[in-house]
C-alpha cells in the first residue's frame, strides 16, 4: 500500500491501517487524523421543540431562527445535541474506547 487510502470504509481497513503505521509503514499523524475523522460525526442536532424569540438555549442547545419568505413569519426552533446513532465508527463497529485507544497507540 502507498499513503493512506482516501477512505477507510470497515474495522478491518482501520486495524490494517493501524498495523502499518504502527510498524513505520505508514505516516502515524495522517492516520491519526483520518481515525479522529471518524469521530466527528458522534453526536449531532436534533429538532426539539419550537420556542418563542425570547427562549435563552441551555448547555448542548441551539436556536435556529427560520423566516417564511412568502409569509414572512418567523419561527424560532431548539435543537439538542443527541449522541448519533448512526455514526460511522460504531457502524464499523468500533465503539468510542476502541477507537480511542488506537488513536492514543499512534
Amino acid at each position: 500500500m502507498v499513503g493512506i487510502p482516501k477512505s477507510i470504509n470497515s474495522k478491518a481497513d482501520v486495524l490494517y491501517c493501524h498495523s502499518l503505521a504502527l510498524s513505520g509503514e505508514l505516516d502515524r499523524t495522517k492516520l491519526k487524523e483520518k481515525l479522529q475523522g471518524l469521530l466527528s460525526d458522534e453526536q449531532t442536532w436534533s429538532f426539539k421543540a419550537e420556542v418563542p424569540e425570547t427562549y435563552t438555549p441551555l448547555a448542548g442547545e441551539k436556536v435556529v431562527t427560520e423566516t417564511d419568505i412568502v409569509t414572512g413569519a418567523t419561527k424560532h426552533s431548539c435543537f439538542e445535541l443527541v449522541d448519533n446513532l448512526n455514526a460511522q465508527y460504531l457502524m464499523m463497529g468500533f465503539n468510542k474506547d476502541e477507537l480511542t485507544n488506537l488513536i492514543n497507540q499512534l
